[in-house]
């Protein structure tokens, strides 16, 4: 397994991340258990999660605790999604950092987080505020680094000049949608973070499955699967030039005698920039072909081939429109400026995709 540099910073972590959105449950802990100790066993040491997963924070906490796992991995969590109807259940204030902070602390059953990641666009909180409060937490040994998730290369520009002038901590990771489908990441906001130490971990890199070949053009796809329960835009996500592209990689997996998902996660770990792919493997099978991909090395030859099916830069999938640009168009519209409330959430954990009021 390889071990990168997080950023601008100290700590290390493999390339393949395993991420616990889906199927870490109280009801089948000893199943994510296996699926955890595995991946330790085979070199993974970054785990991601969130507070908004559902019950994957005490899930996963309650496994690392069991056998005395936590020093062993890089741990990440997320807060800033709606947590409950109150005023001040979300966003990045100073009020929900300090009380997210430490119900994560409390689910994970740990006394630090390694990575604590910002997962939504906060239009209304002052990056001063937002960082101030991390400062304190940093300070207090609850949050060794910080870092973003679906931020545009600007604001996360605006936090690192935030952060150098004020001597506040400074992020260290993006968390971005990024995969073989849609390289909108690759023309300002990769550059970026390269430029400025910070990070990129990609989520989605086998496009919620669509990269698994198992998906056809004539329309035929398996009644179950990822794509089946996605609370994604389908119509801009699984187009029929998604499809088709993947169709084209089939050739070229079955050249090196490996499949489609690990020629894609092969290609995704070996662009420049990127840090890590999160995989959310939620058996041995997967697990192991992800960490079969980490060994790949694509020659220049396979990467101008695939570069000639979907160019740098475009996509034939749109992810990257609705967890960056549509967000930030709703955040900042003319209503919620006016109404200092209204932010596009597309919330890929609870199933909402639509306008949500800030104050709800």
């Amino acid at each position: 397994m390889e071990y990168r540099q997080l950023g601008r910073s100290g700590l290390r972590v493999s390339k393949l991340c395993l991420g616990t959105m889906v199927g870490f449950r109280k009801t089948d802990q000893e199943t994510g258990a296996k699926i955890v100790h595995e991946a330790i066993e085979l070199g993974v040491n970054f785990v991601d999660t969130a507070d908004c997963y559902g019950e994957s924070e005490e899930t996963l906490g309650a496994i690392l605790a069991q056998d005395n796992m936590r020093d062993k991995v890089v741990l990440a969590t997320k807060y800033g999604w709606y947590m409950g109807q109150g005023t001040n259940d979300y966003g990045a204030s100073r009020a929900h950092v300090r009380k997210a902070c430490e119900d994560s602390l409390r689910k994970l059953r740990t006394d630090h987080i390694d990575l604590y990641i910002l997962h939504i666009v906060d239009p209304n909180t002052p990056w001063e505020e937002m960082l101030g409060a991390l400062d304190d937490l940093v300070r207090q040994g609850k949050v060794l680094y910080i870092g973003t998730s679906k931020h545009p290369a600007t604001l996360i520009l605006e936090a690192l000049f935030t952060s150098e002038r004020c001597g506040l901590p400074r992020f260290v990771n993006e968390q971005a949608a990024y995969n073989f489908l849609d390289r909108n990441a690759e023309n300002e906001l990769i550059p970026a973070c390269m430029r400025h130490g910070v990070g990129v971990t990609a989520f989605f890199p086998l496009a919620c499955g669509l990269l698994s070949g198992k998906y056809r053009p004539d329309g035929q796809s398996p009644a179950a699967g990822r794509y089946a329960k996605a609370k994604v835009d389908r119509g801009a996500v699984f187009t029929t030039a998604a499809l088709q592209a993947v169709e084209k990689l089939g050739p070229i997996a079955e050249g090196m005698g490996i499949t489609v998902a690990e020629l894609s996660l092969a290609w995704i770990m070996q662009q420049p920039g990127l840090t890590a792919a999160i995989v959310g493997a939620r058996t041995s099978e997967y697990l192991r072909s992800a960490v079969k991909a980490c060994d790949v090395k694509l020659t220049r030859e396979q990467l101008d081939k695939m570069d000639g099916i979907v160019p740098p830069g475009t996509f034939v999938s749109n992810y990257f429109e609705v967890n960056y640009y549509k967000p930030l168009r709703m955040a900042y519209s003319s209503e919620a400026r006016r109404t200092g409330a209204g932010a596009y959430i597309p919330d890929h954990a609870t199933g909402s995709d639509e306008k949500i009021g800030w104050g709800k």
